[in-house]
C-alpha cells in the first residue's frame, strides 16, 4: 500500500489531530516524545518517511543491478546469430561471427531419396529433402548446445580459407593467395572414397565428395590443426646462383670461367654464358646473344663453331620429339642434313 509523502511544509500546516491522524495512516511506528507537541508529531512522522524513502531507493539499486547481471549473463550465453554463405546453388556455408560450424551440400548420387546433407568436419551429421530444414537441425541444435562443434574455439578464427577450381580435378585450397592445401580426384578405387585432401603432397583426408574434403579442411584450419603448407620458393638466381652452375657445367668440358668469358684449357676465349630474366644464352666471341633452355645447353652450344651442332651431335643430344618447331627448321638448314 501506498501512502503520500508529507513535507515539512505541509506537516506544519496541520493541526495536532491531523497529525496523528497522518501519523496512524502512513503506519508509523516511531515514539513520539511529547505527545502533547505538534513538533513531536512531526518529528516522527518526517523521520519515518525518511527511512521508508531510503529503503524504496535501496530496493531499486537492487533491482536494478539484478537486471542488469541478467542481460549481462544472457548476452554472455547467448549464441551469436548465423549467417548463411552461399557458395553455389548446391554448397551453403552456416557461420556464427567468423567461425565455420557447418556445412550444407546436395548429394546427386543415384536413388538418394533426402539429398541434402549436413557436414561438420567432413562427417555427415544429418540429411534431408530439403535445404530449410537441414538449416533449421542447425539453428536448433546450435542454440540448444547440442550441435557437436570442432575443438574449443581460438581466441581469433581467421577467416575461412577459399576454394579455387583449378579443373574438375584438382583445387586448391587457399588463405590471402597463400596455399594451404589440395583437394583432388584420385581415380583408384578406395571403396568409393575418390576425393582427398593434400598438404604437400601427402594424403590427410579422403572423402566421397569434394564438398566433404572442403568441410574438412575449412573447419581444420579455422581450428589450427590443420598441417602447415610448405609455399612453393622460386628458385634462386642470384649472380652467385648463376655463376655456380656455369662453373659447375665448365667443369664437365675442362672448361676455365674466367671474369671475362669462358676460355678453354688452351687458352681461347669461347664466349659468354649467362641468364636474364629466366632465360639462359649463349654468345660467341664477337656474336650476339642467343638463347637456349637451361646452362646445360648454353655451356654445350658455346664449344660448337657457330654455336649449332652437327645433325648427329644434335640428334644424340636431344631427340626429335623434344624439338620445338625453330630448332627443327635450324637442323634442316644444315649442310649435313641436307646431303642426307
Amino acid at each position: 500500500m501506498t501512502h503520500v509523502t508529507y513535507t515539512h511544509q505541509q506537516l506544519r500546516c496541520k493541526s495536532l489531530p491531523q497529525l496523528k491522524r497522518i501519523y496512524s495512516e502512513i503506519g508509523c511506528t516511531l515514539e513520539v516524545n511529547d505527545r502533547r507537541c505538534k513538533d513531536s508529531w512531526r518529528s516522527a512522522i518526517a523521520r519515518y518517511q525518511a527511512s521508508k524513502l531510503q529503503k524504496v531507493d535501496e530496493q531499486d539499486i537492487a533491482q536494478s543491478e539484478f537486471e542488469q547481471y541478467i542481460a549481462d549473463q544472457a548476452q554472455a550465453i547467448a549464441p551469436e546469430e548465423l549467417a548463411i554463405k552461399e557458395i553455389n546453388p548446391h554448397h551453403f556455408e552456416i557461420f556464427a561471427g567468423k567461425q565455420l560450424i557447418a556445412y550444407i551440400s546436395y548429394d546427386s548420387s543415384e536413388f538418394v531419396t533426402q539429398p541434402w546433407v549436413v557436414m561438420i568436419s567432413g562427417n555427415e551429421i544429418f540429411r534431408h529433402t530439403t535445404q530449410a530444414r537441414c538449416q533449421r537441425f542447425i539453428h536448433w541444435h546450435y542454440k540448444d548446445g547440442t550441435l557437436p562443434l570442432p575443438l574449443p574455439a581460438p581466441n581469433d578464427y581467421p577467416e575461412a580459407p577459399t576454394i579455387t577450381e583449378i579443373s574438375f580435378y584438382d583445387q586448391e585450397v587457399s588463405v590471402d593467395g597463400q596455399l594451404v592445401a589440395s583437394v583432388s580426384f584420385d581415380q583408384n578405387n578406395y571403396q568409393n572414397l575418390y576425393w582427398c585432401v593434400l598438404v604437400n603432397d601427402v594424403e590427410i583426408f579422403r572423402d566421397i565428395t569434394p564438398a566433404r574434403c572442403h568441410s574438412y579442411v575449412k573447419q581444420q584450419y579455422q581450428q589450427g590443426t590443420l598441417l602447415v603448407q610448405v609455399q612453393f620458393e622460386e628458385p634462386c638466381t642470384t649472380g652467385n646462383e648463376i655463376m655456380v652452375q656455369i662453373a659447375t657445367e665448365c667443369d664437365k668440358y675442362g672448361l676455365e670461367l674466367l671474369d671475362d668469358g669462358i676460355y678453354t684449357s688452351d687458352g681461347e676465349k669461347l664466349g659468354e654464358v649467362g641468364c636474364t630474366d629466366g632465360l639462359w644464352w649463349f654468345a660467341r666471341v664477337n656474336q650476339k646473344r642467343t638463347f637456349c633452355d637451361s646452362v646445360e645447353d648454353a655451356v654445350w652450344l658455346l664449344q660448337i663453331p657457330d654455336g649449332l651442332p652437327s645433325t648427329n651431335e644434335y640428334l644424340q643430344y636431344h631427340p626429335l620429339e623434344q624439338l620445338s618447331p625453330g630448332e627443327l627448321q635450324g637442323l634442316f638448314e644444315i649442310a649435313e642434313l641436307v646431303a642426307v
